[in-house]
């Protein structure tokens, strides 16, 4: 009979049979598709030898005005900023804690146990001390002065594991450290991977995924993930239900970034009825700011006030009861004895305070509050900077305190300190003279959100999922934006452009893509559109389509203007209209997916070979190690296995990146792929396991059985490299055959209903191979296991006639 050309339509299909399916391929694994024909994907390798702590979720690229290319790496752990292959810890700190001898050591043990009265830790967190001193043995200051894991033991203590192990003088020196040991408190880790809950109290009454008042999605905890974009060269980042933290640029890559909210700047408080604020930023009128520093008498710590009659830069303020805020000179008085040393201070708050003195005192704390007019030290150390002040008959020489005060004028009425240092740089002050102070809080900043955004061209930041005004509880389906081009003010105003919008369809904000002229929003049950009107609306949603699902926050990607995504138990696009993807592999993905683990599924592109991927856990698996491709130009699906945790298909790269997790030393690394030809995930090279079979074929309708003596193969190995072995590169084709469709395939001669003929090719030309094998059924395979092989498969024909019935 005349040769018969293999020829197979591109793509996987396993919705069917493998018999039903004929003319096409079944099976895959690390295989796409070029113009039909099918080839071997690149290959892989390490973006630096650096590595990083924690399962990586998010991946962001950028270039900052001075050239510097950075990506964002966000774990459950930490947060860091990759800058030449250098990972950069610039996750935000939770809190600081000043602690008095906290530590105790065991003799013969390197764990450390601190207390601290309500750390609000949990296990896994990370602090870092600084002004510790040793125990005495091997536990030293510098061992206890660095960046430790804890395990969280009580609301009030926890341990460590220190760099060294403690003796018997160590333990006797326990508790010890220090008087002023500083505990620097990053924020709290999250999950690796979502943990079911299980027994009783796993999750509270109608909780959507708990076992109380619903049945439908299995019970787990949320795993950590971010969302992370650029404003301008700056970073703005957030943890899903957590608060927005901002990293600038400028400070360098060696500087945390700080929560959004804390950002309102220094403020100059000049005196008087009303006080006037004079601040850094433009505050639009009824911003409600909560102030820190030494603030005078009318104004507290961490009380809201709100923006009242804004001139440029200065306002006054009223409070809760919408009184305008008054300041005085005097201040509060905090304390009247220098801690730590002797002598005494007397002072009363009047105007006609007589006299205060100290007289040889030696301090290493604070002086202590005073609001005096006659005030005389004089002989007195402490640490820093007092100045040099003679006024009024208060006379202060050779003296030094915390803090700087500065050079005083002559209608000065008050030196105040406060703690062990001055809360500001006083400066030149008069009887209604002004006090430097910053705003530690702007209000109207959401504190949670499930989704933060950048509108790219009109420079809004976007919150989905967050808080409301005045509130801290988090309200799902609630939008909220701050001022353009003002990151800083989110406060609605006739003056700006601030607002919020709610929309009801579905339980809560899932996740959104930026589009060229829309934001994308996905509901658990809806898609809508966010698009930017301008006053008086300013950004508006539309429904686009209800009754859909998306798998997890990570699920969505947009390639050459089409948004795709993964539902529960189906593919999706949007392109101006929102269609279900036809998929070949819709059955064998969702049956082999494990729901529990549903949030871990993320998806990236690769634009060089208009391909969508989507990773997911199998049913069987905790983590990530399948995966399936949607080429979006050839319309087809194909499939296979692979262990990332992140992707990040980026311009400003020359190759797609993605996230690795080493779970043998719990770290993870960036990993260049298509560079290559192997797998060089560990730096040292090895073959990429690959291969493609078909669906089924006969002759006719597989009346006779067929008999193949020869096959002619045609393909090439364009790139490929010979070994360093010398061997040259080289794939395994391979037939199979079957009596019928429920006989099953055997790889020996021995089983009589089918036979397997396997052959090498070592040229990309290779001529005939001379087989013997017979089946009514048959399935071509092409497959390679050997390093610095790359191939693609063109039209192998087989001689092929009928031989019997049976």
């Amino acid at each position: 009979m005349p040769l018969q050309k293999i020829l197979f339509k591109p793509g996987v299909n396993k919705e069917n049979t493998r018999y039903t399916t004929e003319g096409g391929w079944y099976e895959a694994d690390k295989i796409r598709f070029r113009q039909g024909n099918p080839e071997v994907i690149g290959g892989w390798q390490p973006f630096s030898a650096a590595y990083f702590q924690g399962v990586c979720r998010s991946l962001w690229n950028w270039v900052t005005l001075g050239g510097n290319n950075l990506i964002g790496v966000g774990t459950n752990l930490k947060f860091y900023i990759n800058q030449g292959g250098a990972y950069y810890d610039i996750t935000p700190i939770r809190t600081t804690s000043t602690i008095s001898n906290p530590f105790v050591a065991t003799n013969g043990s390197a764990t450390i146990t601190v207390t601290d009265t309500d750390h609000d830790c949990v296990t896994g967190d990370f602090v870092t001390f600084s002004g510790a001193v040793g125990l005495g043995g091997n536990i030293t200051a510098v061992v206890l002065n660095a960046q430790y894991q804890i395990t969280v033991l009580t609301p009030n203590t926890y341990t460590f594991t220190a760099s060294a192990t403690a003796t018997a003088t160590d333990a006797a020196g326990s508790p010890g450290g220090g008087v002023s040991v500083i505990a620097a408190y990053q924020i709290n880790v999250g999950p690796a991977i979502p943990i079911p809950l299980v027994g009783w109290g796993a999750g509270s009454w109608g909780e959507v995924g708990t076992t109380w008042g619903d049945s439908e999605l299995p019970p787990t905890s949320s795993l950590r993930l971010w969302n992370q974009i650029n404003y301008g060269q700056d970073l703005v980042y957030a943890p899903r239900a957590g608060s927005i933290y901002y990293w600038t640029a400028n400070n360098g890559v060696n500087t945390r970034g700080v929560l959004l909210n804390s950002l309102g700047g220094a403020v100059t408080i000049s005196l008087g009825s009303p006080t006037v604020i004079t601040a850094s930023r433009l505050f639009t009128e009824g911003t409600p700011l909560q102030f820190g520093g030494d603030l005078p008498v009318g104004m507290t710590v961490d009380t809201t006030y709100y923006v009242f009659n804004v001139n440029g830069l200065s306002f006054n303020l009223l409070d809760v009861a919408g009184i305008l805020v008054s300041t005085s000179v005097a201040p509060p008085l905090i304390g009247n004895v220098a801690r730590g040393g002797t002598g005494t201070m007397t002072a009363s708050v009047a105007p006609s305070a007589v006299t205060a003195a100290l007289t040889g005192v030696a301090a290493t704390g604070a002086l202590g509050g005073t609001s005096v007019i006659n005030l005389t030290l004089s002989g007195v150390s402490a640490s820093g900077d007092l100045g040099s002040v003679n006024v009024n008959g208060s006379a202060v020489t050779s003296v030094s305190a915390s803090g700087e005060v500065g050079t005083v004028g002559a209608n000065v009425v008050l030196v105040a300190l406060t703690g062990n240092t001055a809360y500001a740089n006083v400066g030149s002050v008069g009887i209604s003279g002004s006090v430097v102070a910053y705003i530690s809080r702007i209000v109207d900043i959401p504190t949670i959100q499930n989704c933060t955004t950048v509108s790219d061209v009109a420079r809004f930041v976007i919150a989905f999922g967050c808080n409301d005004y005045g509130s801290d509880i988090q309200d799902p389906m609630l939008i909220r934006w701050s001022a353009q081009d003002d990151i800083y003010n989110w406060t609605p105003d006739p003056t700006n452009q601030a607002g919020f919008a709610r929309i009801s369809h579905g339980s809560e904000i899932v996740t959104t893509i930026q589009t060229r002229q829309e934001v994308v929003m996905f509901t658990d049950s809806a898609i809508y559109s966010l698009q930017y009107l301008g006053p008086p609306y300013v950004w508006v949603p539309q429904l686009l389509g209800d009754n859909i699902s998306i798998m997890s926050p990570n699920a969505a990607v947009i390639a050459s203007g089409v948004v795709y995504w993964m539902g529960v138990d189906k593919f999706y696009q949007y392109d101006g209209r929102v269609n279900t993807l036809n998929c070949d592999l819709r059955r064998f993905v969702f049956g082999d997916l494990n729901q529990e683990q549903a949030s871990q599924v993320f998806s990236g592109t690769s634009e060089g070979f208009n391909e969508v991927w989507w990773f997911y856990c199998s049913a069987n698996s905790t983590a990530i190690d399948k995966y399936v491709i949607y080429n979006y130009v050839e319309k087809i699906w194909y499939y296979g296995t692979m262990s990332r945790t992140a992707w990040l298909d980026s311009g400003l790269q020359s190759v797609p990146i993605a996230a690795n997790y080493v779970t043998a030393t719990l770290t993870g690394n960036l990993i260049n792929h298509e560079t290559g030809l192997n797998d060089n995930t560990t730096g040292t090279a090895v073959a990429i396991d690959a291969y493609i079979s078909s669906s089924e074929f006969d002759i006719g309708d597989g009346h006779n059985f067929g008999f193949v003596w020869r096959v002619l193969p045609d393909l090439t190995f364009e790139n490929a490299e010979n070994t360093p072995a010398g061997a040259v590169p080289a794939v395994a084709m391979t037939l199979q055959g079957l009596a019928n469709s429920g006989s099953g395939v055997t790889s020996t001669a021995s089983q009589p209903v089918s036979k397997s003929s396997t052959y090498v090719i070592t040229e990309q030309f290779t001529g005939t191979i001379f087989t013997r094998m017979r089946g009514r059924q048959m399935i071509f395979k092409i497959s390679s296991n050997q390093v610095n092989t790359c191939w693609q498969l063109g039209a192998p024909r087989i001689d092929i006639r009928p031989d019997g019935r049976r």
